[in-house]
């Protein structure tokens, strides 16, 4: 007489129940990628701003400068100051 191999169900996935061939891509690599990685994998000091922040592009203290928030559909724009001589 023959054992009958009992079948386990699939593991969850964040992909169950998402229709289309990328759900069942997705439900098909999850087990073997796993979820996402965030974060650096260590503790991080928190954010300490600059004391006089220099601009990336002119090299100027950022207090010198202009910046016009864009509205809509318009950018934001850094104006940067009149070159010295």
């Amino acid at each position: 007489m023959r054992k009958e191999k009992t079948r386990r169900p699939p593991a969850q996935t964040p992909f169950d129940g998402v229709p289309g061939f990328w759900g069942r891509l997705n439900r098909f690599m999850y087990p073997i990628a796993g979820p996402a990685s965030i974060g650096a994998g260590h503790p991080e000091e928190p954010y300490r701003a600059p004391v006089d922040p220099v601009c990336p592009i002119c090299g100027a203290p950022m207090a010198e400068h202009v910046i016009r928030r864009g509205t809509g559909n318009r950018s934001t724009a850094l104006e940067c100051p009149a070159v010295r001589a």
